[in-house]
């Protein structure tokens, strides 16, 4: 039995279920709106054993063999009692399971912190820009003349949009002493994302003339997307990555500058992999249906 937990209403959880009908595999679906009424007696012992009930459906965790996580952000039950009690209990099953899990909860932690972050990808063997976090506008004023352009975003988990400063912004820099801000060199060149199911790979180049291409159309700004080859050396070091992370699944940002230098800027534990697939017409779902079905090519 594989089960899928999240929003109905959101593409890879519905890229993920069509793919896992289309294979006939056993596979329930957990909508975040469904869990108030979420019925479940479950122990660890220290695996999980027990049963839960959706929508008329009974699933006994003995029998999980895998688990698809993309668990809605802010939903609006999702503050309820019943709703917190049933996603730590998800998210406990997940943890400790021994199922294919795509991703574990604990996997991927340092993208809560983006320097450990940027840390851990340079300790891979990957190039990362040039950064800076601080609280003094003096420090960053040096490293904005240090560079000429800047990236700046915050050092949490929260998502941000990436925005640049260059000699003109100087006077907005005096803002980093509210908080702590992380400042990197602009690196010029093509931003490409690369997908890794386990131990395979697709890479997609965005052209877009927008600092941050997610955002693109917002700005009335043209994007274009196609994919592309890596070299395989890139790839398997992503792989590496990847696994280090504890990851089975994995979204990563990388620029490719014109002298053919690659520098990683992030590794997303889990990525809204459809934006791209719809583009590009790669087959990350069903990628990731084979891995949860035990039949992945890549091993």
């Amino acid at each position: 039995m594989i089960l899928v937990w999240g929003p109905a209403d959101d593409p890879p959880v519905e890229h993920v279920l069509e793919a896992l009908h289309d294979r006939g595999a056993p596979a329930v679906h957990i909508d975040d709106d469904a869990l108030p009424a979420l019925d479940f007696e479950v122990g660890f012992s220290p695996r999980p054993a027990g049963r839960l009930r959706s929508a008329g459906t009974t699933i006994e965790l003995e029998k999980l063999t895998g688990l698809y996580l993309r668990p809605g952000e802010d939903r609006p039950d999702s503050r309820r009692p019943e709703s917190v009690k049933a996603a730590a209990m998800l998210m406990a099953v997940a943890a400790s399971a021994p199922a294919t899990v795509v991703n574990r909860p604990f996997a991927g932690r340092s993208n809560g912190s983006k320097p450990l972050h940027l840390q851990q990808i340079a300790n891979a063997g990957l190039k990362v820009p040039e950064t800076l976090v601080t609280t003094d506008p003096a420090a960053a004023l040096d490293f904005l003349r240090e560079h000429g352009r800047l990236v700046y975003k915050s050092i949490s988990a929260v998502r941000s949009i990436v925005a640049t400063l260059d000699s003109d912004d100087q006077d907005r820099l005096a803002g980093v002493a509210t908080g702590p801000v992380q400042l990197q060199r602009w690196i010029a060149g093509t931003d490409v994302r690369v997908h890794v199911v386990k131990e395979r790979w697709w890479a997609t180049a965005i052209e877009s003339e927008a600092d941050d291409y997610r955002y693109a159309a917002r700005d009335g700004l043209a994007i274009a997307m196609r994919p592309i080859e890596i070299p395989p050396e890139l790839g398997h070091r992503l792989v590496r990555l990847t696994a280090a992370m504890g990851l089975l699944v994995s979204g990563i940002d990388l620029r490719r500058t014109k002298g053919d230098e690659w520098f990683c800027f992030e590794v997303n534990p889990s990525p809204g992999f459809t934006y791209y697939e719809e583009a590009t017409g790669q087959p990350i779902a069903e990628a990731i249906a084979d891995l949860l079905c035990g039949t992945d090519p890549g091993g």
